[in-house]
């Protein structure tokens, strides 16, 4: 992912977690700038509620975010779509006036949250200003209606420029719906009868807009006045419903794993390699001398640490007795020596446990480009030191990658063109996964490849779902009876090909998909260790490490902290 990527996601998981804290809504999801309950887009209308988060101030999102928690907690979504009027600017006008009316019931004494909601709203009207939308008929009488009914609702004066600008809208609105603008504030908390004279409202604002339909096509306003005064969600994405993808194109496959909204085009050119295959000897050389060199640098003592993993994956297994002891099970071969010698106390025997591991601990390595820039180096002499700790402890453990075969797109994408590039194909990138390290092989035998993770030239896009789904299969087919499977990434999946020409979140709905079968699957222990980001948007137990300087004990406290949860 890129720098702009993970600050986008980072701003909507902060917006996410405000809706649901106020809303106490635990489905509640801020993806796009758009609001999701259980997975599917919610139907907002409202102008102020579209929000750029990479763009607008961070005051103004805090304060979206909790201008739709308040949708949620006061307003009943199903009422309000039911009497939702089909003429455009109708809609608007009526979903404006309902969104209005929750922000109000906000209590007084949450005062932060009444805040952020004046942020949040005050900044799309600067916005309407800066970009001339109150300059133009329609965006002024949206712009004045906005605020006419926010000061009805909350008994708030207007400031003198905003006065102003509405001074002519209010004249010429009073005589047409001054009865209903008078009677709001005391419906309010009323969705029925508060609907009633919101639908006439609209109804009436509608009708002065298309008596003035001339007006609407000024040229120096219309490309705002779209971006602003039109919905800032779609109602659907009408290619998913329920999250099953509807009309694939010709030619793609089901996925391996039964998710029945993600395709795959072609799996021909599709492969797995052995982390030695990647580089020739002499390289791999090379790139192992500079590992040892940085493993050597942290701050970090191998022994203890599997000492410290043993506790955590190994159990006590009896390995027979220790004889002579002064306290214990009582020795009957040595009764007679308690009779020559009452004094004599070694007459007793204790249990002798030891160690024993019946664990597989997997490694899959995020391998896309965006790892170049997140300290690929930390993440191998992390990864490398943990291998070599776990096997002291007696643990198996094996080390994997993924990436793709090219940058967007490779083989299979040109065999969808030569098909015709038929819509939504699916998957349409070239698969590659990687063994640095098998489970039954020693360190020692896979040091050489596990140092080709140093080298970077394999690294370009990731699709996440597939290997992890790979992984799991892998861990199904050892026999270990514990089998754990940690994920270390920096973000979501990302192959350009197959997100331009099928929607923006196709990776991301899979990999969903993937880490909530095996989290529910009684014999993978799954976790995640983010690389400069939170992983827990898609996974229930995950963390994050900063791998910057020296390494030392707190960042190899990871695995320990992620499985005695």
């Amino acid at each position: 992912m890129s720098s702009e990527q993970i600050r986008r996601r980072k701003i909507e998981r902060h917006c996410a977690a405000t809706i649901r804290a106020l809303s106490g809504n635990p489905e509640a999801e801020f993806r796009r700038e758009r609001l999701f309950m259980n997975g599917r887009g919610v139907s907002l209308y409202t102008p102020h509620l579209a929000v750029d988060v990479l763009t607008h101030p961070i005051g103004r999102c805090r304060g979206v975010a909790d201008a739709m928690a308040c949708r949620l907690v006061y307003s009943d979504s199903q009422l309000h779509n039911h009497r939702m009027p089909a003429d455009t600017i109708a809609k608007l006008v009526f979903d404006i006036l309902e969104q209005l009316r929750t922000e109000s019931l906000v209590p007084r004494g949450l005062v932060g949250v009444r805040g952020n909601l004046n942020q949040g709203f005050d900044g799309w009207c600067r916005q309407c200003r800066g970009d001339g939308i109150s300059e133009n008929e329609l965006g002024l009488l949206i712009y004045g209606i906005a605020h006419i009914v926010r000061s009805r609702l909350n008994g708030t004066m207007q400031e003198q420029e905003v006065e102003d600008i509405i001074e002519s809208t209010r004249f010429r609105l009073a005589p047409i719906i001054g009865d209903e603008l008078a009677r709001l504030r005391e419906t309010r908390r009323d969705q029925e009868a508060y609907g009633d004279l919101a639908l006439s409202i609209a109804m009436k604002i509608s009708a002065i807009a298309r008596e003035t339909e001339g007006e609407l096509m000024d040229q120096q306003t219309a490309s705002a006045r779209h971006r602003l005064m039109m919905p800032p969600i779609d109602n659907e994405d009408d290619r998913y419903i329920e999250g099953v993808l509807v009309g694939a194109g010709a030619g793609a496959k089901k996925s391996e794993d039964g998710d029945p909204g993600y395709y795959i085009y072609c799996r021909d050119y599709d492969k797995q390699v052995a982390g030695e295959s990647l580089y020739r000897l002499e390289q791999r050389v090379t790139l192992r001398d500079k590992l040892d060199k940085l493993v050597a640098a942290q701050a970090i003592s191998i022994p203890r640490l599997a000492q410290r993993l043993q506790r955590i994956f190994a159990i006590e297994s009896r390995a027979g007795w220790d004889y002579g002891e002064e306290e214990g099970y009582l020795d009957g071969r040595r009764l007679g020596q308690i009779v020559s010698n009452p004094s004599y106390r070694k007459v007793f025997k204790q249990e002798k446990n030891s160690p024993y591991s019946d664990t597989v601990i997997s490694f899959l390595i995020d391998n896309s480009g965006s790892m170049k820039r997140q300290r690929y180096e930390a993440v191998a002499v992390m990864v490398d030191i943990y291998s070599r700790a776990l096997e002291l402890a007696g643990i198996k453990n094996e080390v994997l990658g993924f990436t793709t075969g090219a940058w967007t797109g490779g083989k299979s994408m040109k065999a969808w063109r030569e098909d015709g590039s038929p819509d939504y194909p699916g998957r349409l990138n070239d698969r590659l996964h990687i063994v640095y390290k098998n489970a039954e092989t020693t360190w020692r035998r896979a040091r050489y490849s596990i140092a080709s993770m140093m080298n970077p030239l394999h690294f370009r896009e990731g699709l996440d779902g597939e290997a992890l789904q790979w992984a799991g299969e892998r861990l199904r087919n050892l026999s270990q009876s514990r089998k754990c499977l940690v994920m270390i990434s920096d973000g979501a999946p990302m192959d350009s090909a197959t997100s331009n020409y099928n929607d923006e979140y196709f990776l991301e709905r899979h990999l969903k998909y993937v880490v909530s079968n095996l989290e529910q699957s009684p014999d993978i222990e799954l976790r995640a260790i983010g690389i400069a980001l939170d992983m827990e948007e898609f996974f229930e137990q995950a963390m994050s490490v900063d791998l910057t300087g020296t390494l030392g004990n707190k960042e190899f406290q990871s695995l320990e902290l992620l499985f005695s949860r």
